[in-house]
């Protein structure tokens, strides 16, 4: 039997990969903050699942879903590093609560995760197993930064790093670390931010933030199914030499194009005009 944990179950990426490796044969251990959703899911799973309750803030409780791991298996196939927030606005206003709250979740309670789990992914002299993989769920607001977005791309950039940190030091153990890097993808978290820019109305931001559900409307509707990433999961563990990141984006070469080759001033310029013209553009 096979182990993977995955943080973040109870909706999006953390749900459609629990759905298809489960299919594949694999035990799950699948993280969720409310009593109500382990209910719901170990209902759809009765078998090679196990639910670990807590929030990824609360140490102590992750500590003890740890526990319920270290109790069952041996060794890990895989920690596939999904939960994760996004608070949009300027960065500007953004309250020092929200930013930090931002940075905990999706990069300091990865590290702290990690780390708890690396014993049973083969990070030890003596380990016997095949050693296991870690795959971050980061985003391409990792390596492009949007503004008002400003937080989350923050938070994934520096997940990229520790992504890479990560993937050098564990080198030693066989243990491959590899990031994926989603564009708009359909999941609950467009709707949750619908009006997320509204209490920023006050500011002098307000003329272009109220182009903001908008383009979470356009995005939304070029998004690209769930299941691409779920897959694109899969491979990564079933590779014998999987890539150390893949971008998934729709339109990949013209990302790349903004991200890595056009002059910064060029790309300003653009993003620039996008948000005071109300074309049909919109930045990445």
């Amino acid at each position: 039997m096979k182990y993977i944990v995955i943080t973040g179950v109870s909706t999006g990426i953390g749900r459609d990969a629990l759905r298809l490796l489960h299919k594949k044969g694999y035990y799950i251990f699948g993280s969720v903050r409310k009593e109500a959703d382990a209910k719901k899911l170990t209902e759809s799973y009765p078998e090679r699942f196990t639910p670990l309750i807590f929030d990824v803030q609360n140490h102590d409780a992750v500590v003890k879903a740890t526990k319920v791991v270290f109790e069952t298996c041996d060794a890990l196939h895989a920690l596939i590093n999904n939960a994760g927030i996004a608070v949009p606005g300027p960065l500007q206003h953004i309250s020092e609560k929200d930013f930090e709250r931002q940075l905990d979740i999706n990069l300091k309670a990865v590290r702290r995760i990690t780390n708890l789990f690396l014993p049973l992914l083969g990070a030890a002299a003596n380990f016997k197993k095949t050693p296991g993989r870690i795959i971050n769920i980061s985003s391409i607001s990792g390596l492009f930064n949007s503004p008002f977005n400003g937080a989350y791309s923050i938070s994934k950039h520096a997940l990229e790093s520790m992504t890479d940190v990560y993937r050098r030091e564990l080198r030693r153990y066989n243990i491959k670390v590899i990031a994926i890097e989603p564009g708009p993808i359909q999941t609950a978290i467009w709707q949750k931010s619908l009006n997320s820019m509204d209490k920023y109305s006050h500011t002098e931001y307000n003329d272009v933030l109220q182009k903001a559900d908008m383009m979470i409307e356009k995005s939304e509707k070029s998004a690209l199914p769930v299941s691409r990433i779920s897959d694109l999961i899969l491979k990564c563990l079933t590779s014998g030499n999987p890539k150390t990141r893949y971008i998934v984006h729709r339109s990949k070469f013209l990302f790349k194009l903004l991200a890595f080759y056009l002059p910064d001033k060029l790309v300003d310029w653009f993003i620039h005009r996008t948000l005071t013209r109300g074309n049909r553009h919109r930045p990445i």
